[in-house]
């Protein structure tokens, strides 16, 4: 055991602390068969203050998730189940902060060929309403608002609110509206990823939900339109900036108005490989079909409820 522990933690050390402790590619290759080890980091156990659940090997475990095609598959396939029934070990972060790094959890998202039961399924559903933007996180904010107004706290009265570094003026409402967003986004409930391609995303990205789900789910995810347009653009803007569109060049050669014209005979000759072809067309597909399920503000007034139907039930 005292081994293993060694080994998980210069694994860690090499990844987030000291690359001079070693090669992270070549310690992972070199455990990574050993099931005797991997059963050791899957297994639950306390921080040091006896507060918080985590694994026996952080850093072990994160490659599990990460490698998950190298390694034994029941034992991978324990570490998910123990994932989805536990939020604390779903919500832990290694590399980032814990309120929106690459958590447990969204790394299992990664696996496009694991199959969650329905009650994983709900259980990442739950998560990604915690996120800043969902209709959870609006009406629990409209619910402090009122809150706020039964005790008579309104802008009429003044506080004072630090911003960087001056301290300013604010109405007394405004302040404490403000004050509980921060504390919001500043809660390990925000792990999972943050920015445009939070778990969010790659739940609507993961074959286990259906279109008709999918759709609920992308109206759920974000309450205001204009964020949600400016994401699905970024989605976009993802695909024209891969690395495999620039081929040397400063610019990528991919030109974003013509995201959904390229045919797939014509990706397969500027990519010269059927591998990256397919990852380029699928997340394309992807993106079409956001705008299917939820098109964007300026589209709406073209967009025909039959065919939207008709996208959803095939």
């Amino acid at each position: 055991m005292k081994d293993f522990r060694k080994i998980d933690d210069k694994l860690y050390y090499a990844k987030y602390c000291d690359r001079k402790v070693g090669n992270t590619e070549e310690i992972w290759n070199s455990i990574k068969s050993n099931k005797e080890l991997l059963e050791w980091a899957i297994k639950p156990t306390k921080d040091k203050f006896g507060e918080r659940d985590l694994v026996n090997g952080l850093a072990i475990c994160e490659d599990m998730l990460v490698d998950f095609n190298n390694v034994d598959n029941e034992v991978y396939q324990k570490l998910v189940d123990l994932i989805y029934s536990n939020r604390q070990i779903a919500r832990i972060v290694l590399g980032g902060y814990s309120n929106g790094g690459y958590s447990y959890l969204l790394m299992t998202l990664w696996n496009p060929n694991l199959k969650l039961t329905e009650d994983q399924k709900a259980f990442a559903v739950d998560e990604a309403m915690n996120k800043i933007g969902t209709t959870r996180y609006k009406n629990a904010m409209n619910e402090y608002s009122k809150e706020l107004d039964e005790k008579g706290i309104t802008d009429e009265q003044t506080v004072y609110i630090e911003f960087g570094s001056s301290i300013n003026p604010v109405g007394a409402k405004t302040g404490n509206m403000y004050m509980a967003s921060l504390f919001s986004s500043l809660s390990d409930t925000q792990a999972h990823g943050s920015g445009d391609f939070d778990i969010r995303y790659w739940i609507l990205r993961n074959p286990n939900w259906s279109l008709k789900e999918k759709q609920k789910l992308i109206m759920d995810f974000w309450t205001d339109g204009e964020v949600y347009d400016e994401t699905l653009e970024q989605w976009e803007w993802g695909i024209v900036n891969d690395h495999a569109n620039y081929k040397g060049n400063t610019m990528p050669l991919f030109e974003r108005d013509k995201l959904y014209e390229y045919s797939y005979d014509v990706l397969l000759k500027f990519y010269g490989d059927k591998e990256t072809t397919d990852r380029i067309c699928e997340e394309i597909q992807f993106c079409k079909q956001m705008h299917q399920l939820r098109p964007q503000q300026w589209e709406l007034e073209f967009v025909k409820p039959r065919v939207l139907e008709k996208v959803i039930q095939n």
